[in-house]
Parts: C-alpha cells; sequence; structure tokens
C-alpha cells in the first residue's frame, strides 16, 4: 500500500494491526505445541509403579474455554487427565493410607511443568522471528 501524507496515519495503523494478528497467531500456536508437548511427556509415565498404563495413557490439553480474552485473542490451554482426573494430586503429593500412614508422594507433574515456560518462551519466539 502506497502511503501519502494524508493517510500516513491509517497505513502505519493498518501496518501495527497485521503486525499484531501475526503475534497473536503465533503466540497462540506456541502456547498449542507446548501444552502438546507437556501432554506427551505426561503420557511417557512418571517416577511411579503403574500396573495398567491407564493413569498415563488419559493426559491431553485443551483450550480453557473461559480463559479465551476478548481484548487480547490470546487462548488459555490446560493438560489436564481425562478419567483418571481424581489421583493427580494424590500422586503427586501423596496422601493417607487407610493404616494411618502416609503413601509416598510422585512428583510427575510438577517437573514438566517448570520446563513448561521455557519451552513456550522458545517456541513463541521462534515463531515470531520466521
Amino acid at each position: 500500500m502506497r502511503a501519502t501524507i494524508d493517510n500516513l496515519d491509517e497505513a502505519i495503523m493498518a501496518e501495527l494491526e497485521n503486525w499484531n494478528e501475526e503475534i497473536k497467531r503465533a503466540v497462540n500456536e506456541g502456547l498449542e505445541e507446548t501444552a502438546a508437548v507437556a501432554a506427551k511427556t505426561l503420557r511417557q509415565g512418571g517416577p511411579y509403579q503403574e500396573r495398567t498404563r491407564k493413569y498415563t495413557k488419559d493426559w491431553t490439553h485443551g483450550v480453557r474455554q473461559k480463559r479465551a480474552s476478548a481484548v487480547t485473542g490470546l487462548k488459555g490451554y490446560t493438560v489436564y487427565n481425562k478419567k483418571h482426573y481424581q489421583l493427580t494430586h494424590l500422586l503427586e503429593k501423596g496422601h493417607q493410607s487407610r493404616n494411618g500412614g502416609r503413601v509416598k508422594a510422585f512428583e510427575h507433574i510438577g517437573p514438566v511443568n517448570e520446563t513448561l515456560g521455557d519451552l513456550a518462551a522458545q517456541k513463541i519466539e521462534r515463531k515470531v522471528r520466521g
């Protein structure tokens, strides 16, 4: 678009809008890829002994509907266990056993969560730079 002095402000605003949309798209794609990597990592299992693999195979990711911002246009993603969501806290933090003792905690979500911030930043930066 060729800009004259009369419509220079409109040309600048149009370019900024295009750039803004590209950044939103890159951030949303980067966050979705990061959530997929987190779900895949959790599907590979953790430090716990699992007999049936039912817990690990049900990890997935999805868009958090209430977190999709109308102002910024960014989506929020969550990683969750579809069927065995009740066990995640018990395995991660430990719990009291039937005989009064404590069951050992198997931290498997925390370590994955710690690596996600850096991974998301890398993916977003790679997409923005091209």
